[in-house]
């Protein structure tokens, strides 16, 4: 399955006006409804971002990965998996089973990043599944294509979260790991990662947080003035506008040495319309 194959245009849709793309001459896609033309690049990244749909924090995350993308790739994809002695590896494909998914399933990857998810999400669905990495940086999506280009069944697309260029209800389940406490229209974002999920599809979402119970503890003290983050809460309630089953979950990534990492993360299934 070419990137830039025809299969597209079964799941795309415009971020502007949501209608259907039809393909121009080579690397271009164009709106049915409001003309706007989109490019595919020659490494398969399809963009799908207009200047007019990134806003205020978005803008400031998306200059900071474009200009730390190799920064971010080496830590996470060296680093980290050494430092946490493969524990932080082991996390993500314990949190993508959550998901549900089987053979030939398509799974959406939201801040897909350095592309770390993909392979697991790959290996889960198989190569007649479908995985869709969106990313809001192009320096992100060039790192994660390295990972992509093994396989011809995964596609990178940069967009904005908030409005992703999506069709409803396509995807057997949507992943997120990292970034929402960032986002500038984090309510949104939540309503578009449901709106593509099929009816009965998981929703994994997981970012940092300090499990509340822990915040007055010396340890929560000191990981808190670590990371302002820590600080954040889970959107349950943005969450509970479209699910009626919600689990919470706190925990913390260790290595043999230290804390790395509280986290909360959020199962929920799809069970209203959005």
């Amino acid at each position: 399955m070419q990137q830039c194959g025809e299969v597209v245009l079964e799941f795309l849709r415009c971020p502007l006006c949501g209608a259907s793309l039809v393909f121009l001459d080579k690397g271009k896609l164009q709106c049915t409804k409001c003309g706007h033309i989109y490019s595919i690049g020659d490494d398969g990244i399809i963009d799908m971002l207009p200047d007019s749909l990134v806003f205020g924090r978005d803008r400031q995350w998306m200059r900071w990965y474009d200009e730390n993308a190799g920064q971010y790739y080496r830590l996470f994809h060296r680093i980290i998996p050494i430092f946490t002695l493969g524990l932080e590896t082991r996390a993500r494909r314990k949190w993508a089973k959550l998901l549900e998914l089987r053979k030939g399933d398509k799974v959406l990857d939201v801040a897909t990043g350095t592309g770390k998810n993909l392979p697991l999400l790959r290996k889960t669905v198989g190569k007649n599944g479908l995985v869709v990495g969106v990313d809001i940086s192009i320096s992100m999506l060039r790192y994660a294509r390295r990972i992509a280009k093994k396989y011809q069944n995964v596609v990178l697309i940069r967009a904005n979260a908030s409005y992703l260029p999506l069709k409803d209800s396509y995807f057997d389940g949507v992943f997120h790991v990292g970034g929402i406490n960032t986002f500038e229209m984090q309510e949104l974002a939540i309503r578009e990662m449901f709106r593509v999920a099929r009816m009965g599809a998981k929703i994994v979402i997981v970012d940092e947080g300090l499990d509340p119970k822990l915040r007055n503890t010396k340890r929560g003290q000191k990981l808190l003035k670590q990371n302002a983050l820590y600080s954040s809460l889970p959107p349950v309630d943005e969450i509970k506008k479209y699910s009626d089953y919600l689990r919470v979950e706190w925990g913390i990534l260790l290595n043999k040495w230290l804390a790395f990492w509280p986290y909360y993360l959020v199962e929920a299934r799809k069970t209203l319309e959005v």
